[in-house]
C-alpha cells in the first residue's frame, strides 16, 4: 500500500510540473499543429485519411487524400478522450500522461536493478538518476510539448519503456520475452524505428539460451524452435499490420509516404537532393546528436544562441558521459567475459539511433535532438551499470546542470 501511494505521488508530481512547464503554468492547454485528433476522429469512422485538414503542413498527399506520416499508435489513445468529452482534446494531455507513466516505470525499474544488480545502491542514487531522466534528457523536453510528433514519439516510448522494463532482469521466462518482444512490437504502429530497441531481449535470449547451455544441436534447435515463437509471432503480426497500413494508404507495403509529405521547403530541398535516407545525411546528423554545443553571444547580457537542428546530448545531458565506463566486456581471470546487459543495452542504442542518423531531417525546430528520446533509457541505464549503481558529487552537479539547461531551452521555445 506504501508503494502504490508513493507511486501515485511519483505520477501526480510529475504530471503537474510538466503540465504546467507545458502551460506556462497556466494549466491551460494551448493548441498546436495537430493531425492526431482529426486522425483519431477519421479512425472512429474507419478512415485512414484525414479529410479536409485545416492545416496541411507535415501531412502527406497522395492520390488526392491526407494522410498523416506515422502510425495510428496515438491517435487511437485520443478516441476514447474525444468519445468523453464529446469534442477534440488537446494533445498535450496525452503527451503529459504517457511521459509521467514513462517516470513511474523506470523508478520501479532502478529499484529492481537495486535489488538484484547493486545492493549498494542508496535511494538517494536512484532519485538523482531518476531526476536526471525525468527532467535533465530529450523526456523532459518531448514530454512537454503537444504537437503531433512529439505525441507520436512520447506514446511509442512508452511501450519501449515497458518492453525494457519488463525484460531487464536476472531471472526470464518465456513469458518475459514474449510480452517484452510484444510491447516492442506495438512501436511499429507508432514510431516504427523504436521496434530495433527489441535487439535488447533479442541479445539476452542468445545469451542465457545459448552460452548457458551450450551449442549442442538439440539445444540449439529448442533455442530456433522457442526463438521463433517469442520474436516470431509478436514480430511477425505487427509488421503484417505495418506493411498492411501502408498498402492501404499508398498502395505500396513499403512506402511510408515521405515521398509526398509537405513539409518546410529547407526539409524538402534535402529531401530530393540526397534522398530519405543517406548516407550524406550521415556525418550531418552526427554532429548535432554529439557534438554542436551553443554560441555565446552577448545580447543584454551574456546568453547562449541554441541550434534550432539540434545540440549534442552530451553538452545538455553531461551525465551520459558516464555510459564510457560501461564496457560490454570485463575481466574473469584473465578471460574477457561480454556482460549481456551491457552489451544489449550498446548494441541496442546503435541499431535505434541508425535509421535517424540516416534521415534526411536531424527533427527540425527543436532544442536538443528529440530523436535521442529513443534511446534514453538505454542510455541511462548504461550510466547505472558504468557507476555501479552509485552516483557522485561530478555526476550530480551534472544532473543540476541539465536541469537547468533543459528547463532555459524549453522556455526559450515556448515563450
Amino acid at each position: 500500500m506504501r508503494r502504490t501511494i508513493i507511486g501515485a505521488a511519483l505520477f501526480l508530481f510529475v504530471f503537474i510540473v510538466y503540465l504546467g512547464v507545458a502551460t506556462k503554468f497556466t494549466y491551460i492547454p494551448r493548441w498546436e499543429l495537430d493531425h492526431l485528433n482529426p486522425l483519431a476522429k477519421a479512425l472512429s469512422s474507419f478512415r485512414l485519411d484525414i479529410p479536409d485538414p485545416s492545416s496541411r503542413y507535415d501531412l502527406i498527399f497522395y492520390k488526392g487524400r491526407w494522410y498523416a506520416p506515422w502510425g495510428i499508435l496515438a491517435a487511437m489513445f485520443l478516441i476514447p478522450m474525444q468519445v468523453a468529452a464529446g469534442r477534440y482534446v488537446p494533445a498535450i494531455y496525452l503527451t503529459v500522461l504517457f511521459a509521467s507513466i514513462n517516470v513511474l516505470v523506470v523508478s520501479v525499474l532502478l529499484l529492481r536493478i537495486r535489488r538484484e544488480f547493486f545492493p549498494e545502491m542508496s535511494l538517494f542514487d536512484i532519485f538523482v538518476f531518476l531526476t536526471f531522466f525525468a527532467f535533465g534528457t530529450a523526456q523532459f523536453y518531448v514530454g512537454t510539448l503537444g504537437s503531433s510528433w512529439h505525441v507520436d514519439q512520447m506514446v511509442t516510448t512508452t511501450f519501449s519503456i515497458l518492453g525494457i522494463a519488463v525484460i531487464f532482469k536476472k531471472k526470464r521466462k518465456t513469458l518475459d520475452y514474449l510480452l517484452s518482444v510484444g510491447l516492442f512490437s506495438i512501436t511499429l504502429l507508432g514510431r516504427a524505428t523504436m521496434v530495433l530497441l527489441v535487439s535488447i531481449p533479442a541479445v539476452l535470449y542468445l545469451v542465457q539460451y545459448v552460452h548457458t547451455k551450450g551449442w549442442s544441436i538439440s539445444s540449439f534447435k529448442r533455442v530456433v524452435v522457442r526463438g521463433i515463437v517469442i520474436f516470431g509471432l509478436p514480430l511477425g503480426l505487427f509488421s503484417l499490420l505495418f506493411f498492411f497500413y501502408n498498402y492501404l494508404r499508398f498502395e505500396n507495403p513499403f512506402e511510408y509516404g515521405y515521398r509526398y509529405i509537405q513539409e518546410a521547403p529547407y526539409l524538402a530541398s534535402i529531401r530530393l537532393s540526397q534522398g530519405i535516407m543517406s548516407w550524406t545525411n550521415l556525418r550531418h546528423n552526427i554532429w548535432y546528436f554529439l557534438f554542436e554545443v551553443p554560441a555565446i553571444i552577448y545580447d543584454h547580457g551574456v546568453k547562449l544562441r541554441f541550434s534550432l537542428e539540434g545540440n549534442s546530448i552530451f553538452f545538455l545531458s553531461p551525465g551520459f558521459f558516464a555510459i564510457i565506463l560501461a564496457k560490454p566486456f570485463f575481466s574473469y581471470r584473465g578471460r574477457f567475459t561480454l556482460d549481456p546487459y551491457r552489451l544489449s543495452l550498446w548494441f541496442a542504442s546503435v541499431a535505434t539511433m541508425s535509421p535517424s542518423l540516416f534521415l534526411y531531417s536531424t527533427g527540425w525546430m527543436q532544442f536538443g535532438y528529440r530523436y535521442s528520446l529513443d534511446i534514453v533509457l538505454p542510455l541511462l541505464l548504461l550510466c547505472v551499470f558504468g557507476m555501479k549503481g552509485k552516483t557522485n558529487a561530478v555526476f550530480s552537479l551534472g544532473v543540476v546542470f541539465s536541469l537547468w539547461i533543459y528547463y532555459t531551452g524549453i522556455r526559450a521555445l515556448n515563450p
